[in-house]
């Protein structure tokens, strides 16, 4: 089976920034809730990225559109509820509101101008900011499974159509936010060192998403290998898996997917579990009075982050690549559409 090369890059693209900020905000909201005073900074930039993400990744799949800006008139070219693509443009219109007017309620200045002008928001401000919170992770959980359901949903691709493949994009889309949200924390941590606990619990996060993610991509591409072979739609199905495993996407696949996007984080995380917080010593404490200590840059999550963020991304363009030819993604949004 030769490799059809010639595809465009923005639905692979897409699929990734979408799940990321999805999953990104998620992360953040679970923070806010657990603790409203720590990590509010963190809290903050993480929700602005979610809502950028999200908005980067819908308009580079318009851009895949005849007609983009068509696309941008929802009432007109989402008006009938008979399809995911309509269902999937309102849930990212509603996730971008939930992110962006979360994270306009995290930015100091602007919440401290709010609770100045309106006195009902200062009363009730942080039963707002829960709610816009439950709302982004219900909205996010939605925007996560919907990447995957694009492709499933597209039509005349076996490789796509199986309920394992959103069920992997969400699990990916989980694991890279957290990804995300560890990069901003190291980001800031000049700023606002991010407390113990809360790094705990990201690891943890990690170990757990990661693992689920290897059992739903073994399952997944399992199924696509066990297929009837004697019928035309299971061939197609086990020659797009076989490309993953031992063929023209192999390479891509365990290097960037599976060692650097899962086997690394996974590592990275169970350093950090396992690792003791070494206490300050005696002259340390003494000193830090006058010396302010430049902190260190948490180069295993880093690393282990940005390994999560390669594999998610590579993810999505090999999933897309093994399945079909990326025109037929367009062509069938455009149908959808109208």
């Amino acid at each position: 089976m030769e490799l059809q090369s010639v595809w465009g890059w923005q639905p692979a693209l897409y699929l990734f920034l979408g799940g990321m900020g999805a999953g990104a905000f998620i992360m953040a909201a679970i923070l806010y809730l657990k603790d409203r005073e720590r990590n509010a900074r963190v809290v903050c930039v993480s929700m602005w990225a979610a809502a950028i993400s999200l908005i980067v990744g819908l308009l580079l799949l318009l851009m895949e559109l005849v007609t983009p800006l068509r696309g941008l008139l929802m009432w007109q070219s989402f008006s009938h509820f008979t399809s995911w693509m309509t269902y999937g443009a309102w849930g990212a219109f509603g996730a971008i509101a939930a992110f962006g007017v979360s994270a306009l309620f995290a930015t100091p200045k602007i919440a401290a101008w709010l609770t100045g002008k309106c006195s009902w928001y200062a009363q009730h401000e942080q039963g707002i900011r829960k709610v816009f919170a439950v709302a982004g992770i219900v909205l996010g959980a939605f925007v996560a499974f919907y990447t995957g359901m694009l492709l499933m949903t597209a039509g005349s691709v076996p490789f796509w159509d199986t309920l394992l493949l959103p069920a992997l994009f969400t699990v990916s889309a989980f694991d890279t936010g957290v990804a995300l949200v560890e990069v901003v924390a190291i980001a800031l941590a000049k700023k606002e060192t991010i407390d113990h606990s809360t790094k705990r619990f990201m690891e943890k996060c990690v170990v757990v998403l990661v693992v689920l993610e290897v059992v739903v991509l073994a399952a997944f591409l399992g199924s696509m290998l066990l297929a009837d072979v004697s019928m035309p739609v299971g061939a197609a199905a086990a020659a797009s898996a076989g490309m993953f495993v031992s063929g023209q996407l192999a390479v891509w696949f365990w290097g960037l997917v599976a060692v650097l996007g899962l086997a690394l984080p996974f590592a990275m995380a169970l350093k950090g579990l396992f690792a003791k917080e070494e206490p300050a010593s005696s002259d340390a404490k003494d000193n830090a009075a006058d010396v302010v200590a430049k902190p260190a840059v948490d180069v295993p999550t880093l690393v282990g982050a940005l390994g999560a963020l390669v594999g998610g991304c590579a993810l999505r363009f090999l999933v897309l690549a093994a399945g079909v030819h990326a025109d037929v993604v367009a062509d069938t949004i455009m149908r959808m559409i109208g």
